[in-house]
């Protein structure tokens, strides 16, 4: 079989074949972190919460209307810097799967953000979502031990190693909450720092999960909406309605941006004994944007691989970030169905009278 029948009879589409580059993200990092749900995903879909948000993208595109939420985080902290969760590569320090983390903690960034800014609720910015205690959060307090009808022996089957599910990460922002990157202290004299990232971290608490003493601290400020979308189309909706998504699926994509700031979907290459097959990321990223523009239609995609691909930035949008057109996002929502939108953030309080003066003063 040649090369052309090859693509044929995988059914792949043109749009999606591409020659995989040599280097990059690709060839250092071999598991990511996110792993396809072995059980039916829980939770409600996004329209069975938000059925008037059916067709939002749509009527967004009509208005010629571009959403890019990352723009509200970026008005807390400036230049949004994405991470790079492989082995450092300046000093040879492992890297941790904890994709997940990443994108489920970004996403409560872009989240926070967007509300203090579109919904003017009384709330101030304290600092950014902890990586780390998101993940062992996802994987011990719901992967292992909050899933009692699914999981009655509490065997954590990814123990050992990294990752996690997004749908795990959805419930632990839902029913435990949110830390940040600060140092927590309680009466007692216990103290833990979480300040910055460290990838040393996510690896000492993913088999034991968040403090208990810090479990109170995380409930202050819960995702009070956490729901699946079933399509790109639905994850679009999601944007449109101030949600960021987490996207979790096995596609991986090139390292260079068109002109329009896409990136191409990896299509096929020959593996052992001469198969072809999809090269994959089983991998988690945020989803922050919608793109309506010069004919086409985007997600926009920020990735945990710090700044790893080259082409234009249009809109600004961050560096390592990137477009995927609307049937590839609509192909990574039914991938795993492990995706899920982040709404109605509780955040840290403030009193009104202050945040109008800083509106008027800023």
């Amino acid at each position: 079989m040649d090369r052309r029948e090859a693509i044929k009879a995988l059914g792949l589409s043109a749009g999606l074949w591409a020659t995989p580059a040599l280097g990059g993200p690709r060839d250092r990092v071999r598991h990511y972190g996110a792993s396809k749900p072995g059980q039916p995903v829980w939770g409600n879909t996004f329209y069975q919460t938000f059925g008037p948000m059916k067709g939002l993208a749509r009527e967004t595109a009509k208005e010629g209307k571009n959403v890019f939420l990352y723009e509200n985080l970026e008005e807390q902290i400036g230049e949004i810097v994405p991470h790079w969760q492989g082995p450092d590569p300046e000093s040879g320090a492992p890297g941790e799967g904890d994709c997940v983390g990443q994108a489920g903690a970004m996403g409560v960034d872009v989240l926070a953000a967007t509300d203090i800014h579109l919904q003017d609720e009384p709330e101030e910015w304290l600092a950014k979502a902890s990586v780390e205690m998101a993940y062992a959060g996802s994987r011990i307090e719901i992967g292992r031990d909050g899933r009692p009808k699914e999981n009655p022996e509490k065997a954590n089957w990814i123990a050992g190693r990294g990752g996690s599910h997004g749908g795990w990460m959805a419930r632990f922002f839902n029913e435990y909450g949110v830390l940040h990157r600060a140092v927590y202290d309680d009466k007692k004299g216990q103290r833990l720092d979480l300040s910055g990232y460290d990838p040393g971290r996510s690896r000492k608490y993913r088999d034991i999960g968040v403090p208990d003493w810090l479990e109170e601290e995380a409930r202050q400020h819960p995702v009070k909406t956490v729901t699946n979308p079933q399509s790109g189309e639905e994850a679009l909706d999601a944007v449109c309605a101030r949600q960021p998504v987490i996207m979790c699926s096995s596609y991986a994509f090139m390292d260079t941006r068109d002109s329009q700031g896409f990136c191409k979907a990896f299509g096929a290459e020959r593996g052992r004994w001469g198969r072809w097959s999809r090269y994959q990321w089983w991998h988690a990223m945020i989803l922050t944007g919608a793109l309506f523009e010069g004919g086409r239609v985007g997600g926009l995609i920020q990735n945990s691989h710090g700044d790893w691909n080259t082409g234009p930035r249009p809109h600004g949008i961050p560096r390592g970030s990137f477009f995927v057109d609307l049937a590839t996002l609509d192909l990574m929502v039914k991938d795993w169905f492990d995706c899920w939108a982040l709404g109605s953030y509780k955040g840290h309080e403030t009193k009104k009278i202050r945040k109008r003066i800083h509106k008027l003063w800023r």
